[in-house]
């Protein structure tokens, strides 16, 4: 049987009211009294040999906790804090009780109101002052007033007590915390967790402090980020957001390191661990990309951009909203990046939209027109083009024989991009050809005006050809190209492709990887005039001969003439030739004509033969089926057709279902003749009947 642990007595004093026994004092009577007295080394000792005596039940236990409470706050009230902190321990006491004496961690952490279970006993012992500043204050003015001058608050002395004995409190509080740390219910972890959090922040033990909230996920969060960041703890800050898993929080505290909202000298490169973590997060959370890439791309724009362009996108019109916005942000933030961009949804993504065209190719050219601002550049390209008119201007002097034909040089294209150094001027000169000539969608009319308004067309000769062929003026594009620029190649490219000035071959040899793949791309976004129909190249070869014609150039309109024969009829020709001109400039013109008019009649009058052995062939083996089936005579019906007229009376009526079959049959079994369809240029027919 368990017995109680209260004090037993074999005396009884009965009364006519009342029972009084004579017991021994308890436990607890005898610790509070000795505490009355201020003996709480005995009171100390006494609880000790208490616990030590013999095995504790519940009630014994509770009995103890009490015992170390009340010494505890003994000496609390003493400001004996250091000799106060064990005893807080061993008596269990709710931590938030202890923390409410601290202004600083009870302020975010209790709201009006809260309440704590404790025992009656020790509530009657509590301080009566409100924190541990006014305990500490109290107990000064009562040992020392009225002793020290001015006041007992101000003077020297006492200011340093006060700061010895606030330390103690810290100590002190920190220590039982740490005890408690991990102990008690949900709410008393977090009080306890926060607690030390804010402490180790305020006192720079930052070591301490990253290694308390690696181990604890107690803390309250809304309490602790204020302290934190106010001591400049960011660091600590951000590991327990990402324990938390509120890597949006993270995100924003790093921008306020990089824009210098906050400061920690332990988080060295928060710029590169946004893009760590931004690019952990590939695939995963499409929103948080969106949301940081473009602020990102505004501080750090290559990796700013390799972020964006490597994110999956998809031809959804969800999607296309989507760029255009990212777009139109860049603009604001960062031109140079947005024009990448943009290049990049255009030739990379091919986007087939007419407005991102129509702005891709402004901004190559105004950043075409910004290079040109540059002396040095403007020099240069001036001396290329000097250079290679001269070169052409040249060869026309010392030009050979008409009957030898001189093979052409290089287009001006090729000879700017293998001549011109390496320079980031080039390559947008080079960005903007092809952008010209590539995408659809801009007013070339609005773009050839500001090159001539700024001044630079000439330079830009090429540029201002490839406009006018847009524009539809097919003979000024290409008097520019053959009598201006002297650029024959370019001049027959343009003629002979019906109106493309840069071909793919050119672009790819310029080293444009992803521009080459754009031109070589088949139904892509904003693909440039493919090759037009025959007529037409050949109405644009004519006008090129006349341009040349009209400037007086033999050699390359002979040259023309040779190459591009296939395209012009000699009766247009003929005409347009000055009459000065030697009889041999047109003869390999006239040679190669004839020679492929004669073919063409030979290969007709084949063509004649093989349809004529096909058809006797036919009405022989129809002869022979209708000489099978006989002569069929059908009388007319009495009556007439629903029309009032009699029905028709053709003996071969009945026999065409009959001879379509013997046909076929005897198709199978012999070897038949291919019909022959060759090209005839449309302007030299072939007389077959």
């Amino acid at each position: 049987m368990r017995h109680s642990s209260f004090p037993r007595s074999s005396i009884l004093v009965y009364g006519q009211d009342t029972v009084h026994s004579l017991v021994q004092s308890t436990v607890i009577a005898q610790v509070e009294a000795l505490l009355e007295n201020n003996h709480i080394k005995d009171a100390v000792d006494l609880a000790n040999n208490f616990a030590s005596a013999q095995a504790l039940d519940s009630d014994e236990v509770e009995t103890l906790e009490y015992m170390h409470q009340a010494i505890a706050f003994t000496l609390f009230s003493q400001t004996r804090f250091v000799d106060a902190a064990p005893h807080f321990l061993a008596g269990g006491l709710d931590p938030r009780i202890l923390v409410s004496y601290f202004p600083e961690l009870s302020r975010p952490l209790f709201t009006d109101g809260e309440e704590a279970d404790m025992y009656d006993g020790i509530a009657k012992r509590m301080p009566i002052e409100a924190n541990v500043d006014d305990l500490i204050a109290a107990n000064l003015v009562r040992n020392y007033s009225p002793h020290l001058s001015p006041s007992t608050r101000e003077a020297p002395a006492t200011q340093e007590v006060y700061k010895i004995l606030r330390e103690e409190a810290i100590v002190m509080i920190k220590s039982v915390l740490q005890g408690f740390k991990g102990q008690g219910k949900h709410k008393q972890q977090e009080v306890t967790d926060t607690a030390l959090a804010i402490l180790f922040a305020r006192s720079g033990d930052t070591t301490s402090l990253i290694s308390h909230l690696e181990s604890t996920n107690s803390a309250s969060l809304s309490a602790v980020e204020p302290v934190l960041l106010e001591a400049g703890e960011v660091g600590a800050l951000c590991a327990l957001l990402r324990a938390r898993g509120d890597e949006g929080r993270v995100m924003e505290i790093w921008k306020g390191l990089v824009e210098g909202q906050y400061s920690d000298s332990s988080v060295s490169d928060p710029l590169s661990n946004m893009f760590a973590l931004l690019e952990s997060k590939q695939g995963k959370d499409r929103a948080m990309l969106r949301k940081w890439g473009v602020w990102l791309t505004a501080r750090d724009s290559e990796r700013g951009l390799m972020l964006l362009m490597s994110t999956k996108r998809s031809a959804k019109e969800k999607d296309r909203e989507e760029d255009l916005a990212i777009l139109s942000e860049l603009q604001q933030l960062h031109s140079s990046a947005a024009r990448k961009f943009l290049e990049w949804l255009v030739i990379v993504r091919r986007r087939d939209d007419a407005e991102l065209h129509a702005q891709l190719v402004q901004a190559c050219v105004d950043e075409l027109l910004e290079c040109l601002q540059d002396e040095s550049t403007l020099k240069l390209w001036r001396a290329k083009f000097a250079s290679y008119t001269s070169q052409i201007s040249q060869k026309h002097v010392l030009s050979l024989p008409s009957t030898q034909l001189q093979r052409p040089q290089s287009s001006f294209l090729t000879y700017f991009a293998s001549t011109a150094p390496d320079s980031p001027s080039k390559r947008a000169r080079l960005k903007a050809l092809f952008a010209l000539q590539a995408l659809s969608g801009y007013n070339a009319e609005m773009i050839k005006s500001q090159i001539v308004a700024s001044g630079f067309d000439k330079v830009l000769g090429l540029e201002v050809a490839l406009l006018d062929g847009k524009m539809g003026m097919h003979r000024m594009a290409l008097r520019a190209l053959a009598l201006t620029l002297r650029d024959p190649v370019s001049a027959e490219t343009y003629a002979r492709t019906g109106g493309i000035v840069v071909p793919s071959k050119a672009v790819e040899a310029c080293g444009m990887g992803e521009w080459g793949a754009l031109f070589a791309a088949k139904g892509g976004p904003g693909i440039l005039e493919r090759e037009k129909s025959s007529e037409g190249k050949g109405e644009l070869v004519r006008m090129l001969l006349e341009v040349y014609m009209e400037d007086g150039e033999p050699q390359q309109t002979t040259r023309l003439l040779s190459s591009q024969a296939a395209s012009l009829d000699a009766v247009d020709v003929i005409p347009l030739v000055p009459p000065d001109w030697p009889l041999s400039s047109l003869s390999p013109f006239l040679t190669h004509s004839f020679r492929r008019t004669l073919h063409a009649k030979h290969e007709g009058q084949i063509i004649k033969a093989i349809c004529a052995a096909q058809n006797s062939k036919v009405v022989e083996s129809s002869y022979l089926v209708f000489r099978e089936q006989g002569a069929i005579i059908e009388e007319a019906d009495d009556e007439e057709d629903g029309d009032g007229e009699p029905e028709s009376f053709n003996e071969k009526d009945g026999l065409a279902e009959k001879i379509a079959l013997h046909l076929q049959d005897q198709q199978r079994s012999e070897v038949g003749v291919a019909d022959i369809h060759p090209r005839v240029s449309n302007r030299e027919e072939v007389d077959v009947r």
